[in-house]
């Protein structure tokens, strides 16, 4: 299997609302997600401006000296800047995983205002964001773009809900959607040599969430682990945004849709940036499999749960944060 073979979804038609659009588009979908669960979009509506904004957007926070990146360091609630060396996943199935991952982030969630329901009462995931303090326009441009993929999503998750057998709306009006629990995650690759044992700018994984949309910037260095247990690496179609699948999706369906391992080397001699946008459920909202995903013979793999629980459990035994 070659990744040449990765579906391009154009978004015009779907967009535009035109009849049998969100059926043909659905089917393009079901057919990625049949084979190695990750496809392009076109014409998806964010400008190129917007794309190649956010990217220099990245660029501009990372170059900023250590001791002010440091200023918004992340904490528990996953918010702010995560140096390089920051983690290593302790456990994969797809990799041994021993030493340090060499990428640098910084994340950011949606910014309720003080009166939202979910901010008054406290809702798991409702931490404010630590912005940084000399970066002028930096946190209006990103919560642009934050925005712009959050209007995204809406026309991407009824190609999933149509694709497993479910109306177009689930998804969207489930209410573990109500509202989605987006986070941005804005990445710095250093460069490495090739060939260096187990080094990796982020090593093999799946994510974590419902479905990811990244922004892969410029320069190469994702890598995709085909069916057949190759790793390939992942093609680049300028102005397009690429779409996987979580492990929390994955759950939710009964196994119909993997999560395909991917996994970041950045050999290019120089810095790569990259922006992912990972689209949760609501931390607080029991989902359970899918009526369309099970039945007598194809019983619920998974007990009903939450993502606060879901994330906790799997962030325990999958990651070390550094000091």
């Amino acid at each position: 299997m070659s990744l040449d073979t990765i579906p391009v979804v154009d978004l015009a038609p779907v967009i535009a609302g035109e009849e049998g659009a969100q059926a043909k588009a659905a089917a393009e979908v079901k057919a990625a997600c049949d084979s190695v669960a990750f496809f392009f979009v076109k014409n998806h509506g964010v400008p190129q401006e917007m794309l190649d904004g956010i990217i220099e957007e990245s660029a501009r926070f990372h170059a900023q000296p250590e001791e002010e990146k440091l200023k918004v360091r992340v904490g528990k609630d996953i918010l702010g800047y995560n140096p390089p060396g920051g983690q290593i996943q302790r456990t994969s199935i797809y990799n041994k995983n021993t030493r340090r991952e060499t990428s640098a982030s910084y994340y950011c969630r949606r910014q309720l205002s003080d009166d939202h329901p979910d901010q008054i009462a406290g809702e798991v995931w409702t931490h404010e964001n630590r912005w940084p303090e000399n970066l002028p326009g930096f946190r209006e441009n990103v919560q642009a773009y934050f925005d712009a993929l959050d209007g995204l999503v809406h026309h991407i998750l009824p190609l999933f809900s149509i694709s497993l057998g479910m109306g177009p709306d689930f998804l969207n009006q489930h209410a573990a959607f109500s509202p989605a629990n987006p986070n941005l995650r804005l990445l710095e690759y250093v460069p490495q040599e090739p060939d260096q044992d187990n080094l990796f700018g982020i090593g093999p994984h799946s994510d974590f969430s419902c479905i990811t949309i990244l922004n892969q910037g410029p320069s190469r260095g994702l890598d995709i682990l085909l069916p057949d247990g190759e790793w390939v690496a992942a093609p680049m179609l300028p102005g397009h945004l690429l779409v996987n699948t979580g492990a929390f999706l994955t759950r939710w369906c009964n196994d119909a849709i993997p999560a395909t391992p991917h996994r970041v080397i950045n050999e290019t001699g120089k810095l790569r940036h990259s922006v992912a946008f990972f689209v949760a459920t609501r931390s607080d909202v029991v989902v359970e499999c899918m009526p369309s995903c099970q039945g007598p013979d194809n019983p619920a793999k998974d007990e009903p749960t939450n993502y606060a629980d879901y994330i906790a459990a799997i962030r325990k035994v999958t990651y070390d944060i550094a000091d």
